[in-house]
């Protein structure tokens, strides 16, 4: 059993000491070296005024990743005291759920709800998001717009 193991432990060696040496691999570690530092020098300058600034960029740069993976045009962002509003056209009113529904599901700690509407082929939709303590009321829309989310 334990030859067996030490025969195991070798050969995932050997194939980790060839993954090192190959050439691609030394350049994505040291890109990724080259990242991480650059992440921990702005994380050691960051004071606590500054961090509610780096979670709301956060916020922005995932929703933009997002729509660009969904292929949704932004008309609209806004992220104002933990709030997000959010108008945007899709290529379908699928594209657009399905967006919505990745935000709901991605951004933790924050309750969304959306609704799509589509008007000569143009599906156009809006988005609201806020911090789970806060809690909103139900509105009606009179936009003839469809809900999307737990908003029942």
């Amino acid at each position: 059993m334990c030859w067996i193991s030490y025969g195991i432990y070798d050969q995932q060696k050997v194939e980790y000491l060839n993954l090192r040496a190959n050439d691609q691999y030394r350049v994505v570690e040291q890109k990724y070296s080259e990242l991480m530092a650059i992440k921990h020098k702005i994380l050691k300058n960051t004071s606590d005024s500054n961090k509610a600034n780096i979670y709301q960029n956060s916020i922005v740069l995932y929703i933009l990743d997002t729509a660009m993976d969904q292929h949704i045009s932004l008309q609209r962002l806004s992220i104002k005291n933990g709030h997000v509003s959010i108008d945007g056209i899709g290529v379908s009113d699928e594209a657009c759920r399905k967006f919505i529904a990745v935000l709901q599901q991605r951004l933790s700690g924050m309750e969304c709800h959306g609704t799509v509407k589509a008007d000569k082929g143009i599906y156009t939709f809006h988005m609201d998001g806020s911090k789970r303590e806060h809690h909103s009321t139900n509105q009606q829309d009179t936009n003839d717009r469809s809900p999307v989310g737990d908003s029942n």
